[in-house]
């Protein structure tokens, strides 16, 4: 059965995720977020004008605190967003290096299976992954890796 999607949630597009978990990780580093920061962040990078109408955008839709010329910092409603995506990018990242994938390319295809996922499924990967990081689960990664190096 589909969910039915409030007004907030029909705006949250996979840009808009990436806008705001960038937000989030260059809020976390800094204390707050500058457009042209943002703008080289992003993959692909993006023009300063382009980031500055996404930003205002975001600010309509209250997910941003933002000013002219000035810094971008998360609203509540935009962090609690950001901090669901990056969590659900991390634990992606973390399952993709469990298989043996480079941290590198891990980050990359995090970024683009993060948005496609269910509700359901990402909870099932997290859970998963929390299985995995377990020491009583660590030898079933050894046999993995195992099996691996033998049929490559």
């Amino acid at each position: 059965m589909l969910e039915e999607q409030t007004e907030d949630e029909s705006i949250i597009t996979s840009t808009v995720e990436d806008y705001l978990e960038t937000i989030l990780v260059l809020c976390e580093e800094k204390g707050e977020a500058q457009i042209t920061e943002i703008a080289k962040s992003l993959t692909p990078s993006r023009s300063k004008p382009s980031v500055t109408e996404f930003v205002t955008k975001l600010r309509r839709h209250g997910l941003v605190h933002y000013k002219k010329y000035g810094t971008v910092t998360l609203t509540k409603k935009g962090r609690k967003i950001a901090q669901k995506i990056k969590k659900r990018h991390d634990y992606l990242s973390s399952f993709l290096q469990m298989l043996g994938v480079s941290e590198d390319q891990s980050e990359e295809d995090a970024c683009i299976m993060e948005h496609n996922l269910s509700k359901e499924t990402g909870s099932r990967f997290e859970a998963f992954v929390r299985f995995l990081q377990k020491k009583e689960q660590e030898d079933v990664l050894k046999r993995f890796t195992k099996y691996l190096e033998q049929t490559q």
